[in-house]
């Protein structure tokens, strides 16, 4: 993966309060993404983060996002829904950051003195 260290543990912070329930509701009008759709896909811009949790090649998903909504692609390959795969995504943001060197008491003290700025 070739996403900065920083990136990531940013991704953590908002994936960790994404998970929280309520918090991730769309911005007023149908068409406005919430602030962690918009996030993910600005840092995950390739979408490589996302096809790998799903199991697909980067290109795939490109080209399946195109033509579907992405809680249709995430339903096809293995998550019941959004929620589902962000509490993997959360799982795959740890584990990433622990293979780069953070311990795991480093990555709680972080998620939690961020998420307090961001709830």
């Amino acid at each position: 993966m070739q996403i900065s260290t920083k990136t990531l543990a940013s991704l953590l912070v908002v994936t960790s309060v994404a998970v929280m329930p309520g918090t991730t509701r769309r911005s007023r009008g149908w068409r406005k993404k919430s602030r962690f759709d918009r996030l993910l896909q600005r840092h995950d811009r390739k979408g490589e983060l996302r096809a790998e949790l799903l199991g697909i090649s980067p290109q795939t998903f490109r080209d399946l996002q195109k033509e579907n909504s992405f809680e249709d692609v995430v339903r096809r390959h293995g998550f019941t829904n959004e929620h589902a795969f962000r509490m993997a995504l959360l799982g795959k943001l740890r584990d990433e950051l622990r293979q780069r060197g953070w311990s795991t008491h480093r990555i709680n003290t972080y998620v939690a003195l961020r998420r307090e700025r961001l709830s």
